[in-house]
């Protein structure tokens, strides 16, 4: 168990976890449940009724053992989790060869503007370091928002960088919610990335409705 700190829950109300293969179906159906049909790139690209995708790859990041969940004592239901796994320098060239490999799809024009995300964010370099654990997905069930439950996935996750090794923690932002949390934490705001600058054959590929107009890119050194 990962000790959280006292924001809006305490140590006797839940627990953060590691994720582990055992528990590979039940976080994925949480991750189709509450992320993937309100993430600003998914649920505002066409075709709109293709939201639950991407889902195995980003999974694949429990085999590294920084995959997180929360749960309420006592029961083991999930209320929360985050997708967490590894990167280095070449992490845009990584993305890149799975937006090819996926063509002219709709994850594969996430995984292009991921890419071009994380070029632009360039945070091996701009920090000078080469181990970087790397938020990839947060979500928590909605009748336990506005509890902080995200603050307390955010900060376990340093904790367990820290304890693996790892120089720094990043996230690149989606949505206008996860961004501002990281901005309530203190983060470094590397990038800027506006949903109205990324078109592809002169069309512009993610409209989602206000406040989300940019994935904001967040480091924090530890």
């Amino acid at each position: 168990m990962i000790s959280t700190p006292k924001s809006g829950f305490s140590e006797e109300d839940i627990e953060i976890q590691v994720i582990t293969q055992q528990d590979y179906k039940r976080a994925y159906d949480f991750l189709s449940l509450y992320f993937s049909g309100n993430e600003p790139l998914t649920s505002s690209s066409e075709p709109r009724d293709e939201v639950v995708m991407g889902l195995d790859f980003a999974l694949t990041n429990i085999e590294h053992g920084t995959c997180l969940k929360a749960v309420l004592k006592g029961s083991d239901e999930i209320i929360g989790l985050t997708i967490t796994g590894p990167k280095g320098p070449d992490e845009a060239e990584h993305l890149q060869k799975a937006a090819d490999a996926e063509g002219n799809t709709k994850l594969g024009k996430i995984f292009q503007f991921l890419a071009k995300v994380e070029r632009e964010a360039n945070v091996c370099e701009r920090y000078n370091v080469t181990k970087v654990l790397h938020i990839i997905a947060t979500c928590v069930d909605v009748k336990m928002r506005g509890k902080n439950l995200g603050t307390h996935l955010y900060n376990a996750a340093i904790e367990i960088a820290k304890s693996k090794g790892f120089e720094l923690v990043t996230a690149d932002c989606t949505s206008f919610y996860s961004a501002r949390i990281k901005e309530n934490l203190g983060w470094d705001c590397v990038n800027i990335a506006p949903y109205k600058d990324f078109h592809i054959d002169n069309k512009q590929v993610f409209c989602p409705d206000p406040p989300h107009e940019s994935c904001k890119s967040y480091a924090i050194r530890i």
